[in-house]
């Protein structure tokens, strides 16, 4: 193929054309690429311009904006931006011309919400984490990739450089390398504005024990070199896949739905119809994969990790404080330490609730527990196996909310539920029926469960009088225990 050289005297598709073949984009990006600039190529003209570069200025880009704004949606004026960007950066990049008009134009769309994808709460995150368990045993394949970015946020370019070598078994974690070329959107835009890039290019990622046991068991038998993750059907990560993965889980969780664009008219079966496209509905919970690594970074930016931690985790530079001595200090141990524990608790409560819902049907108030983690994170730091009496109240927590909403169901009324006479007579003086006679067969500390007043609020207090409220459960327990988990 004959070679064209590219001037400010040529055509936006000339221009376009070059820029593409020494791109590795998918054929679908190429098409949608290859009609946003017959779009403006046909703008052009119709304003009476020639469709050359050097008649892109700054003055045409307002008017192709205003008139685009009035025949397009924002999202699709947006991509139809961004193409156009990224081919006067690939221009300017080659000295070809001078100057990115594009930049100056500022679409804002004032039906969206506030920011492009919400992080989620902790109730959201264990839904996610719910339901990729779910997909994966119905054969779907969501578990691996959404297990890292819940506890990582890696962005979807790091996600398809990973390597079945990637995964550090003596670490106990992940390592990231990659080059030059993998950058964001963001990255992008600072380089427009002259500031330099400033990502690591290198760097380890602790994995909590379960997600970490979990990659080692599924990459037995792959090679070192083979990918680590996979799509939806079953082909090595590339573009678009964690969208497609994110789009599936909140199909799943009803957070998007899908409607025919139109009911079919008078005389038209249902079958008329079939084939139709359909118009996806957003609910206020729908996320985008870019959602986790929000939530993974304000969920430990609310336990307390410090922030050089959340740089690393994120693939941030490390701001330096030391100097000099910086170079000298064993780089990023204390930050990883910070990772793994925050990393620990998070998996510890996602893990637990799923367990106490699947074996117990029990749902665990996912609220008050996070509202504990700060102080739960500190005791971590401080003793590493605090995570076991962690866990252990959390499931003593659970346990005695539902024992006090059985009180309350069991007996609403106030009446004499004991005829006179029998072994379990009524007594005086007492705060509720339910209170167990002196004669009671368990010790004083099984009896807390039956103490609560079938009219008294629910217990909401996640580590007060826990001995009390939870021997019955875990009759094994010393009391010293529970003066170890209340550190």
């Amino acid at each position: 193929m004959l070679k064209i050289t590219i001037t400010p005297q040529s055509t936006l598709e000339e221009a376009y054309l070059d820029q593409e073949q020494i791109s590795n984009w998918s054929p679908n990006s190429k098409r949608a690429y290859r009609k946003n600039i017959k779009d403006i190529t046909n703008h052009m003209i119709s304003n009476g311009l020639h469709p050359i570069l050097e008649n892109v200025t700054y003055e045409y880009c307002q008017v192709w904006k205003n008139d685009q704004a009035e025949k397009v949606k924002p999202a699709t004026l947006k991509q139809q931006k961004s193409t156009l960007s990224s081919l006067f950066r690939h221009l300017n990049h080659a000295k070809i011309i001078d100057g990115n008009p594009f930049l100056t134009v500022k679409i804002t769309d004032y039906t969206e919400q506030q920011y492009l994808s919400k992080d989620l709460d902790i109730n959201e995150l264990y839904q996610v984490y719910k339901a990729a368990h779910e997909l994966q045993v119905q054969g779907i394949n969501v578990l691996a990739p959404i297990l890292l970015d819940i506890f990582t946020g890696f962005r979807s370019t790091n996600l398809i450089s990973l390597q079945a070598q990637s995964i550090d078994k003596e670490a106990g974690g992940i390592r990231i390398i990659f080059s030059r070329s993998d950058k964001s959107e963001e990255d992008e835009r600072k380089r427009e504005v002259k500031t330099p890039n400033t990502k690591n290019r290198e760097t380890f990622i602790p994995l909590p024990p379960r997600v970490l046991a979990y990659f080692l068991e599924y990459t037995k038998g792959m090679h070192p070199e083979d990918p680590l993750l996979y799509g939806l059907r079953g082909k090595a990560f590339a573009n678009k896949q964690m969208n497609y993965i994110v789009l599936k889980i909140c199909k799943h969780l009803g957070w998007i739905t899908e409607t025919p664009d139109s009911e079919p008219s008078d005389g038209l079966s249902k079958k008329a119809v079939v084939g139709k496209k359909t118009c996806k509905q957003k609910t206020s919970k729908y996320f985008t994969p870019h959602g986790l690594r929000y939530s993974v970074a304000t969920t430990f930016h609310e336990m307390g990790v410090l922030d050089n931690a959340k740089r690393l985790l994120l693939l941030h530079s490390k701001k330096a404080q030391q100097g000099a001595l910086e170079r000298y200090l064993r780089r990023d141990t204390k930050e990883v330490k910070e990772l793994r524990m925050a990393q620990i608790l998070l998996e510890t409560v996602l893990q637990t609730a799923l367990d106490m819902e699947d074996q117990l049907g029990v749902q665990m108030n996912l609220n008050v527990i996070y509202e504990n983690l700060p102080a739960t994170f500190q005791a971590q730091m401080n003793n590493m196996n605090h995570v076991h009496s962690f866990k252990q109240n959390m499931i003593r927590f659970t346990m005695s909310v539902v024992e006090q909403k059985l009180a309350q169901t069991v007996m609403p009324n106030q009446q004499n539920i004991f005829p006179e006479g029998s072994p379990y007579p009524n007594q005086t003086n007492h705060s509720s029926q339910y209170s167990i006679p002196s004669s009671h067969p368990f010790p004083r500390h099984y009896q807390g469960g039956y103490q609560a007043s079938a009219s008294a609020p629910i217990n909401t207090n996640f580590y007060a009088n826990q001995q009390d409220v939870m021997g019955l459960y875990h009759s094994s327990i010393s009391p010293e225990f529970f003066a170890e988990g209340k550190r």
